[in-house]
């Protein structure tokens, strides 16, 4: 983890007041910088492909009459909604400039806002980017790399068609697993983990859906939950949504029960691992001292066989706890990465809920459904026609 987000005590003096990081440059907050970056190259991305397709040379007159609701981000018109891309941009620019503290001027939108569209357009977004992807790798190296995981993001979910899917999945899925381990410390808690095993999933789900395999979901259906499955890693990985809050009861269920089953296998292997180096001496020493101990006390068998039990108590006591101690500490520190585990696995289940629904419309699809007549009770066998000779 970054200086800037261990405590005060583990931060030097110089760092902890003026939040500089020795590694990347000065950064006041390099969490809201590094989501900050993020959202920049996924609305570059968006912005880039809007001028591509949209229609961006029309007339942009109000209308006479007032609409009879108000306008929504999905009803503006092409050149609106342009605006809007490049204002965020402008916006998100300030922001990380305020964030790093740099003196060194930014990039301007204001070349692709004096664009109408088509080439011009794209020229000055492709300049506009290579200016955002220059100043923030050299401002902070890690702004960067969110930079552009945020612009290849929203390249890989774009709505297309299934062979634009197939293109997208063909290894770039490994390059971006790269940088969300990269960013891991700085992107919001299990927000890393979640997305990359869920690209996982789906780079499996792809590969098996291009060979043909019966029980995965098809291309097309896959295609056209794509989008949904990147709003859910924007969200998560810009803090929108934590993927805690996905999880049900069912989900912490099996958290509980799998912790349970690793933990009793890791106490197995850990008594047979100190049973014979550790245990059984003590046990051979705490076995000869009660002896003697019982032998050479004076008074009836049964003083002796009580001396013999207390001194055996204050032994597996004394050696109960020598031992325990530093065995919880040790298994502390060994749950809690494997609660981690076992959470970012149930997170990135909850957070395939597209995937799971372009399975569930293939399986749909496939099945085909005997005709019954209406009104009649599935439990009833239709009526068949008189056996006649």
């Amino acid at each position: 983890m970054s200086p800037l987000h261990g405590s005060a005590v583990d931060v030097a003096p110089e760092a902890a007041e003026g939040g500089r990081d020795d590694a990347y440059g000065l950064l006041r907050d390099e969490r809201a910088c590094v989501v900050t970056a993020l959202r920049l190259g996924w609305w570059m991305a968006d912005a880039y492909h809007h001028a591509r397709t949209a229609d961006l040379t029309g007339p942009d007159d109000r209308p006479v009459t007032a609409p009879p609701k108000l306008t929504n981000l999905t009803e503006m018109s092409g050149r609106h909604r342009m605006r809007l891309y490049l204002d965020a941009m402008e916006v998100a620019l300030a922001q990380i400039a305020e964030l790093t503290a740099t003196d060194r001027p930014g990039p301007s939108t204001a070349a692709a806002h004096e664009r109408a569209g088509g080439d011009p357009l794209l020229l000055a977004l492709d300049e506009l980017n290579v200016d955002v992807l220059r100043w923030t790798t050299a401002t902070n190296h890690r702004v960067g790399l969110a930079y552009r995981l945020g612009r290849s993001l929203a390249d890989t979910v774009r709505q297309g068609e299934a062979d634009l899917l197939i293109r997208r999945f063909d290894g770039r899925q490994i390059q971006l697993s790269r940088w969300l381990d990269e960013l891991a410390s700085v992107l919001p808690p299990y927000s890393a983990g979640v997305v990359r095993r869920s690209l996982t999933e789906w780079a499996a789900a792809v590969t098996r859906a291009t060979v043909g395999d019966p029980a995965e979901a098809g291309p097309a259906e896959l295609a056209r939950e794509l989008r949904n499955q990147g709003d859910l890693w924007r969200g998560v990985l810009t803090g929108g949504l934590h993927p805690k809050d996905l999880l049900d009861e069912e989900n912490w269920a099996v958290v509980a029960r799998n912790l349970i089953i690793r933990d009793r296998k890791l106490v197995v292997q850990a008594a047979r691992g100190i049973f014979w180096p550790v245990l059984a001496p003590l046990l051979a020493v705490l076995g000869a001292v009660v002896g003697v101990s019982a032998a050479a006390a004076a008074g009836s068998p049964t003083t002796r066989a009580a001396v013999a039990l207390v001194g055996l108590g204050a032994g597996l006591t004394a050696i109960w706890r020598s031992v325990s101690g530093p065995a919880l500490t040790v298994a502390a520190e060994v749950n809690r990465p494997l609660l981690e585990s076992e959470l970012t696995t149930q997170m990135a289940a909850r957070i395939n809920r597209p995937l799971t629904a372009a399975r569930a419309a293939a399986r749909t699809g496939r099945q085909r459904r005997p005709h019954r007549d209406e009104g009649g009770s599935k439990y009833v066998a239709p009526r068949s026609g008189a056996d006649l000779p």
